[in-house]
């Protein structure tokens, strides 16, 4: 028998094609925790919910990645079980779309679900199905690891189940959503609302890192990320989850967090298995000494609202401002405050006159001086953009340039900031690493 167990959906992935990525589908769900066990080399086996067009699918894949057994939980109906990824970097909101998710019918096979019981580590993701139904109905002597993403919004079913090894959220999951309060925020009482539910509860913060909490012993880890340049970020965090479910028996908390934090970017690096499984073998042959001392990104979530960004642009009302408003959200779905000068302080009208034009100028410099940095979006060389860009450099505040369409060439323009890139993912991670600078751990 092996010891860990995967339960949850299993359903086809499909990145839409953009101009930077094409079109991509491949088996997502529980398939990518199953993915890093195999890249592991560690056996495993999958419990799964999922329409009977693909069980010849699952099958043929997980027979070739390491599962061991794969037991179908319940059959899916009235749903093509494809899940449309509009963005799949989270650079913002990914755009997720789960095709008529609201007709999905599943019949359960309760024979099959009692098998599940036998594992040491029940690991469930979040899906379709009813957590209640499957962990009320085993009663297993094991250890259950629970992912809770963004289809749980009630956590009473957990009260008249066994007590949890493990939970495991995220900031962009409901759950964190609706307990999180910007002006009051504890970290600390966010776990206590899992404090008599589970053993250990997990907060993952995307690029910023992640948070731990062990109840037993009152030990509070934190976890740095790797800001490197990735392909994607779907499945990641079923990745790091797996990573430390596989490595809690051997390795310390803070041990397995960590090399969970490694090997999931990994994951997010490459869509090809056989390079992330070279990747991963090389991470877990490093002593975990190493995997510390080379640190990483910390930025919690709530820290990252007093980083306020001067956002240096073009922005007026008679040009395309679609990539300023993209930056804008990215950094808003982040959780840091973004400035739109033009928009919070007016816009200079064409007969202005110098009253005017200073009231303008005044505003300006005082908001360019309350802000953390500069992000400078150029659309073309607009003057005031440029200047912008040369002032927040001579007050050692932290510059970025974002140029969509790469028309930047000047040797001043491109030396000068402490990023120029057309990559508005590069951006979003140079924002996180610039910040996490200042940012002390407490």
């Amino acid at each position: 028998m092996n010891r860990i167990c995967i339960v949850g959906d299993i359903l086809v992935d499909v990145s839409l094609k953009s101009k930077e990525n094409p079109l991509k589908m491949r088996l997502g769900g529980i398939i990518h925790a199953a993915r890093c066990l195999w890249a592991m080399d560690i056996e495993y086996s999958i419990a799964y919910f999922a329409p009977s067009y693909l069980d010849v699918h699952i099958y043929d894949y997980l027979t070739n990645h390491g599962c061991s057994e794969i037991i179908k939980l319940g059959n899916v109906d009235n749903c093509p079980y494809l899940m449309l990824i509009e963005e799949v970097k989270e650079i913002g909101d990914q755009g997720y779309d789960f095709v008529l998710r609201d007709d999905v019918k599943i019949s359960y096979y309760d024979d099959e679900i009692k098998k599940i019981a036998l594992y040491e580590d029940l690991f469930f993701i979040s899906g379709n199905y009813d957590y209640s139904h499957l962990v009320e109905s085993v009663s297993v002597s094991g250890k259950i690891h629970l992912d809770i993403a963004n289809n749980v919004r009630d956590l009473s079913f957990l009260k008249t189940a066994k007590k949890i090894e493990t939970i495991f959220l995220s900031t962009s999951s409901n759950i964190f959503s609706d307990n999180y309060d910007p002006d009051s925020f504890s970290v600390i009482c966010l776990f206590d609302l899992f404090k008599h539910l589970s053993k250990r509860v997990i907060l993952k913060e995307n690029r910023g890192g992640s948070r731990a909490f062990d109840f037993e012993t009152g030990q509070l880890v934190q976890i740095p990320s790797q800001t490197q340049k990735i392909k994607h970020s779907v499945g990641v965090g079923d990745v790091y989850d797996v990573v430390y479910i596989a490595l809690s028996n051997s390795k310390t908390f803070s041990g397995a967090l960590n090399y969970s934090s490694w090997i999931a970017t990994e994951y997010a690096k490459t869509t090809y298995p056989s390079d992330f499984k070279s990747m991963v073998l090389r991470i877990l042959n490093t002593p975990i000494s190493e995997i510390v001392e080379l640190g990483g990104c910390i930025l919690p979530w709530e820290c990252r609202r007093k980083c306020h960004i001067y956002i240096a642009a073009p922005d007026f009302n008679f040009i395309n401002r679609s990539p300023i408003d993209i930056l804008e959200n990215s950094l808003l779905y982040h959780n840091f405050t973004p400035h739109r000068p033009i928009m919070e302080n007016g816009q200079m009208e064409e007969n202005a006159n110098w009253s005017r034009k200073q009231e303008l100028f005044v505003k300006d410099m005082a908001l360019l001086n309350k802000c953390n940095m500069l992000i400078a979006v150029l659309l073309y060389n607009d003057p005031g953009t440029l200047i912008e860009i040369g002032l927040a450099a001579e007050k050692k505040i932290p510059t970025i340039v974002y140029d969509p369409f790469c028309i930047a060439k000047n040797c001043m323009l491109t030396q000068l900031p402490d990023l120029l890139s057309s990559d508005l993912d590069e951006i979003m991670s140079e924002v996180f690493r610039l910040y996490s600078k200042t940012f002390t751990s407490l």
